[in-house]
């Protein structure tokens, strides 16, 4: 990561930002690897997936979900000037993360029990997600 900073710049769009790691093999300022972050997890969450025709691919799944932790990591260890937001928001990446990680590695859980015992707990306690003005219960 550390080769990373000031030799490369965003690759999204003209983002004229510094790169400060890589997901997926394309170069990414802090801001756009967070929203890749959550964008990618949304999509893998079997939590809150509708039943779709596109199958995800186990292993595919836990790779993304390595790679994302252990950037989270460091961006939040080797970043400096970071501000509350986005430490929050890395450290909501990695809670995210970790639970998914958790989820894949349930042996008998199938993924209408895991949609199912989502939705009780979540009934059960409050939604709480990073926004631009700081955390929002949902």
């Amino acid at each position: 990561m550390d080769t990373m900073r000031g030799k490369r710049n965003c690759g999204v769009g003209s983002c004229s930002s510094a790169a400060i790691t890589t997901l997926d093999r394309q170069a990414l300022c802090l801001n756009h690897f967070l929203s890749r972050c959550y964008e990618k997890l949304e999509h893998v969450d079997p939590r809150g997936r509708r039943f779709t025709a596109e199958p995800i691919d186990p292993a595919s799944m836990r790779a993304f979900i390595e790679e994302c932790s252990r950037k989270a990591l460091d961006a939040s260890l080797h970043s400096e000037n970071l501000s509350n937001l986005q430490r929050g928001r890395l450290l909501d990446i990695l809670l995210w993360a970790g639970e998914l990680f958790v989820l894949l590695r349930a042996p008998c859980l199938t993924l209408a029990q895991s949609i199912a015992s989502s939705d009780q707990q979540l009934a059960a306690a409050p939604l709480l997600r990073i926004s631009e003005t700081g955390p929002v219960t949902l």
